[in-house]
């Protein structure tokens, strides 16, 4: 019988854009191993009144229930009272939390200000979760079979908790029901092929599959349900072998991979280099790959070309740019062999392009030309994302960039 859960993300700042809810990614994402299933996931803001009906709801149709956000020392932080208000427990300052608090700012060198109190709140229903990382402690409470879990906002605090103390207890508590997840990500093939060669493993319960377009390419999901964990894995695993022979060259990457690992994972392997050549991506492209630790092994280093003079003085024949443009294969691909042996690399990589919100060289926005070279040859791909952002645009054509460098790197 399937172990519901949900997940209410507070903060008003999540309501208005201004920061993205990456918390109920991190704890969904990790659920299904705990043999819980995710229902639904719901923000709210500031405001008590609301957050007290959001949660009623959800702890009462829910065995599991998770909060993020709102366990800080000021008004605006209403985690602790909502929960109260739910449970309709007084909260009281539990002295243990106190004098940690009391002793954690003093390691600080500082004396804790009287509003950080409320940091050491509890009600009878609940047990604090350390925090090991910051001065927000968690809280446990249950009542009647249903938990509710308080995990603090930073994303760091909350994987810290989640790792250390919210998971080992979910785990301990949940037995009879084991839930295995595992993601295959492909290139280079669109949704309907994927959905067609996929076919028999389409349509079952348990194990089921589905297909997922992404920024990266067409993501195969599957989810295995058991008794315990070997009987989910025993369900699992013929289809994972399945899907990577049917896909073969074209799965990238699985689970948590990224394109930066996998590409970084193929030059070290082959002890091979690389160097970028970046115009429109202004840099995200050689953060992303050193982003990965040990990338210095591989990454030679690279080049914000955003000036035509720039370009010229790095290696890019200025007849070239006059000839096609700034945004061309052409000079995409001029920068990708320009990099290449400027820094003596094994492979290059050159982006050009149009990030927007406005037309370059008679190109829309969204227009994007990624070079690959190596010892053989240069050449390079067009590629068109939605132009209506900026930041989408440059984060899709490092991704792209990257990809194309796997697949370059696979087929030689």
């Amino acid at each position: 019988m399937p172990i519901y859960a949900e997940i209410v993300a507070s903060g008003t700042e999540l309501l208005m854009g201004e920061s993205q809810d990456t918390d109920s990614s991190y704890i969904g994402s990790r659920l299904p191993a705990l043999g819980l299933e995710l229902r639904q996931v719901s923000l709210v803001g500031d405001d008590l009144e609301r957050y007290v009906e959001v949660l009623k709801r959800s702890f009462t149709r829910n065995q599991f229930t998770f909060t993020t956000g709102g366990l800080g020392p000021t008004v605006d932080d209403v985690t602790r009272e909502a929960i109260a208000k739910v449970f309709g427990e007084e909260v009281y300052v539990d002295p243990v939390q106190q004098q940690w608090l009391i002793d954690l700012f003093k390691s600080r060198g500082t004396q804790m200000p009287s509003r950080n109190i409320k940091q050491a709140w509890l009600i009878p229903s609940a047990v604090a979760l350390p925090n090991r990382v910051g001065t927000a402690p968690g809280w446990w409470a249950e009542r009647d079979g249903h938990v509710l879990i308080a995990l603090p906002g930073p994303p760091r605090e909350l994987a810290e908790m989640w790792e250390k103390e919210a998971a080992p207890r979910i785990k301990a508590r949940v037995t009879g029901s084991v839930v295995l997840t595992r993601t295959i990500k492909t290139i280079g093939l669109g949704e309907a092929i994927i959905d067609e060669m996929a076919t028999e493993v389409l349509g079952i319960e348990n194990p089921y599959v589905g297909t997922y377009a992404r920024p990266d390419g067409i993501h195969l999901r599957i989810i295995a349900r058991g008794s315990n964990e070997q009987e989910a894995k025993r369900l699992l695993e013929p289809v994972d072998h399945k899907l990577r022979a049917i896909f073969g060259k074209n799965v990238w990457g699985i689970d948590d991979e990224t394109p930066e690992d996998s590409v970084g994972t193929v030059l070290r392997v082959r002890r091979q280099t690389l160097a970028t050549m970046e115009s429109c991506t202004g840099g995200m492209l050689a953060d992303s790959i050193t982003n990965v630790p040990g990338s210095s092994s591989y990454y030679k280093g690279g080049i914000i070309s955003y000036t035509n003079d720039l370009k010229v003085a790095s290696g890019v024949p200025a007849d070239l740019i006059e000839t096609y443009g700034a945004v061309s294969e052409e000079v995409a691909a001029a920068m990708a062999q320009a990099i290449r042996l400027h820094l003596d690399a094994d492979y290059g990589i050159g982006v050009t392009g149009v990030a927007g919100p406005d037309a370059l060289e008679g190109k829309p926005p969204g227009t994007v030309y990624i070079g690959i070279a190596g010892a053989r040859e240069a050449k390079a791909s067009y590629h068109r994302f939605p132009a209506n952002n900026r930041g989408l645009v440059k984060r899709r054509a490092v991704t792209a960039a990257l990809l194309a460098l796997r697949t370059h790197l696979l087929e030689v």
